[in-house]
């Protein structure tokens, strides 16, 4: 196996572990803003899936690449995270920004 290989099948499994952790951890704390890291993770599981498969896939109808299309997905649900907990008193989004501002 190739070291490119090696990595992509590494990084795949790792993804995979922790959508289902971070999917176990929602519905066991009945946070919906963990639900956002599963799709975080889910977009990387595919990205991934793709290297280790050697696929160049591109957007239907255009030469946009599709692993472009599934990172701007992952960054978003990422953001999204980050700006619930940034809101949620005690998360540590929260209390690493209140003690940066004083």
């Amino acid at each position: 196996m190739e070291f490119k290989n090696f990595v992509a099948a590494f990084l795949l499994v790792t993804f995979i572990c922790h959508g289902v952790a971070f999917t176990i951890l929602a519905v066991k704390r009945r946070r919906a803003y963990y639900f956002f890291l599963t799709g975080t993770f889910t977009f990387l599981t595919a990205i991934y899936f793709m290297k280790f498969e050697g696929w160049e896939l591109r957007v239907p109808g255009t030469f946009f690449p599709a692993a472009w299309l599934l990172r701007i997905g992952a960054t978003v649900c990422t953001l999204v995270y980050l700006r619930f907990i940034y809101r949620e008193e005690g998360s540590w989004l929260w209390r690493l920004m209140r003690r940066r501002s004083r």
